[in-house]
């Protein structure tokens, strides 16, 4: 809920996911501590469905809210990614479809896909997300959803590609993990706004940080 400009860093992600054309429902997946509350609250205003699960298995918190809403296919949005780009959501749904891989993302850039961090996201099968559930009861495994399939790369079809030119910036770094990121980020509100696309965003990250 830390402001960023006008809005929260929370409203950032939800109303820029809801931009997507084509992803289906847009779900908070939270947690039942009572702090959380506020996220269910801001969520209902921007008619965005809530599951709410346990806080640290993040994993059966996730299996959890796919089952309830009838989920195909899982596309996985960190909340601390108030750039996220629906246009990249887009492009990684339509490259996951063509191929089908087990698991695909283009949020981070891995396999020389060229991505800034915290453009884009992650999308795997609700039949792949329930595998994870039963292969692993690792507390790590279960904090973190997807840290699986990059350690065990063998055991998968892992896909992404390569970012459209004008955003290939790797070296881009766009979550917030510290209190100094989210500085960061501040610094670009304005001009960078709630509705500006993934050009916008990395080209004013680089004409403010080079």
């Amino acid at each position: 809920m830390e402001p960023l400009g006008e809005h929260s860093l929370l409203e950032w992600v939800l109303s820029r996911v809801q931009r997507s054309t084509r992803v289906a429902q847009v779900v908070l997946a939270t947690s039942l501590s009572a702090e959380n509350g506020v996220l269910c609250e801001l969520a209902e205003r921007l008619l965005v469905s809530t599951t709410r699960g346990s806080e640290n298995d993040v994993l059966g918190r996730f299996v959890q809210a796919a089952g309830e809403h009838g989920a195909d296919h899982v596309v996985r949005i960190c909340a601390d990614n108030p750039f996220i780009s629906p246009e990249e959501i887009d492009r990684l749904v339509c490259f996951y479809l063509d191929r089908m891989p087990d698991y695909s993302f283009n949020h981070i850039p891995r396999m020389g896909n060229e991505y800034p961090d915290g453009l884009g996201a992650e999308i795997f099968s609700y039949s792949q997300l329930c595998r994870l559930a039963e292969l692993t009861s690792e507390p790590r495994y279960r904090e973190h959803v997807t840290a699986y399939f990059g350690d065990h790369e063998k055991e998968f079809r892992i896909e992404t590609f390569v970012a459209p030119p004008g955003i290939d910036f790797p070296r881009v770094k766009l979550d917030v993990d510290t209190r100094e990121d989210l500085d960061r980020l501040r610094a670009l509100v304005p001009p960078i706004s709630i509705h500006s696309s993934a050009f916008d965003v990395i080209n004013t990250y680089r004409a403010v940080y080079g």
